[in-house]
C-alpha cells in the first residue's frame, strides 16, 4: 500500500513539473494566461465527468462537507492566480522557490498541530531537498517585489491547505473522485465568471493553440488526482516531500522542451533532490 502511494505522488510531482515548461510553449505559440486557466479546470473536469455516476450519494457528500470541499478548491484557486501573477512582478525562479516552501510548511503543521511522529532522517531530508531546490533554481534576488512575493507565498498557502485539507478529508472517509469532481468543477465555474467579467477571455484561437495547452491541461488533471490518491496512502508530510520533485523536472523540461541552458550547480541540485527522495522512500519504507 505504501509504495503506490510514494508511486502516485512522484507521478504527481513529475506531471505538475511538466506543467510549467509545456504552458510555456503554449504561451510562447500565442496562447492567452487567461484561456491557460480556464482550460487547465475545464479540461480536468471533463476527464473527471464520467466517473459522476459511479458515486454513491455525491451529492449529500458535498452537503455534509461542504466547509473542506470550498476550503479545498479556495486552496487551489489561491495556488493558481498566485503563481501566475507573482511572475509578472518578480523572477520565475524566486517565484518557484517561495512557492517550494509549502512541503516544509506542511511539515510543521504535521508536528506543531496534527502532532504527527515525524522521524528526525526525514525531518533532515525535508531540509536537505529544499536546499537542492535553491540550487536548481539559482533564485535571481536582482528583482525584490513585495507584492509578487507575497503572490508567491499565497500560491504557496494555498499548496498547503490543498493537501492538509486533503488529509482532513481522506481521515472522514472522501474517497480523491469526489474531491477532485468538485475542485475542478467549482473553479472552472469561478474561473469562467470572474474572467468573463473583470478580464478578457477570449476563445478565438486556431486549434494548434488548444492542443498546446491541452497538453499542460491533461498533465494537471493527472497529477491533482495522483496527489489525492497518494496522501490517504503515505499522509500529507511525506506526499509533500515527495512533491519536491516537481521544480526538478520543471528545470529539466525547461532544458529538453525549451532549449534553456543547464548550469553544473543545477546539476548539483538535482543529484541531492533525487538522492533525498530515494532515501525517503527507502527509510519510510523500512519504517
Amino acid at each position: 500500500m505504501f509504495i503506490f502511494g510514494v508511486i502516485f505522488a512522484l507521478i504527481a510531482g513529475i506531471l505538475f513539473g511538466l506543467i510549467g515548461p509545456t504552458t510555456k510553449i503554449a504561451y510562447n505559440a500565442g496562447a492567452s494566461v487567461g484561456l491557460a486557466i480556464f482550460l487547465r479546470y475545464a479540461v480536468a473536469s471533463i476527464i473527471i465527468l464520467p466517473f459522476i455516476p459511479y458515486q454513491k450519494n455525491l451529492l449529500s457528500n458535498f452537503k455534509k462537507n461542504i466547509n473542506l470541499f470550498l476550503l479545498i478548491s479556495v486552496g487551489s484557486i489561491f495556488l493558481t492566480l498566485g503563481l501566475l501573477t507573482s511572475v509578472i512582478f518578480i523572477e520565475v525562479s524566486l517565484t518557484i522557490l517561495i512557492f517550494c516552501l509549502y512541503p516544509i510548511y506542511v511539515l510543521l503543521y504535521s508536528i506543531i498541530i496534527d502532532k504527527e511522529k515525524i522521524y528526525l532522517t526525514v525531518k533532515i531530508l525535508f531540509f536537505l531537498t529544499f536546499l537542492g531546490i535553491i540550487l536548481v533554481l539559482g533564485p535571481s534576488l536582482k528583482v525584490i517585489n513585495f507584492v509578487g512575493i507575497f503572490l508567491a507565498f499565497l500560491a504557496s498557502l494555498g499548496a498547503t491547505s490543498m493537501i492538509v485539507t486533503n488529509q482532513k478529508m481522506s481521515l472522514k472517509g472522501i474517497s480523491p473522485i469526489p474531491i477532485n469532481i468538485f475542485i475542478n468543477v467549482f473553479n472552472t465555474i469561478f474561473f469562467f465568471v470572474i474572467l468573463k467579467i473583470f478580464f478578457s477571455l477570449n476563445f478565438n484561437f486556431d486549434i494548434g493553440i488548444y492542443l498546446l495547452i491541452l497538453i499542460p491541461s491533461i498533465c494537471y488533471s493527472l497529477a491533482l488526482l495522483s496527489q489525492l490518491i497518494a496522501i490517504p496512502k503515505i499522509g500529507q508530510s511525506y506526499t509533500a516531500l515527495f512533491l519536491y520533485l516537481e521544480p526538478v523536472v520543471g528545470v529539466l523540461g525547461a532544458v529538453f522542451l525549451l532549449k534553456e541552458n543547464l548550469e553544473t550547480y543545477q546539476i548539483i541540485g538535482a543529484s541531492i533532490v533525487i538522492l533525498s527522495l530515494l532515501s525517503a522512500s527507502f527509510i519510510s519504507s523500512r519504517n
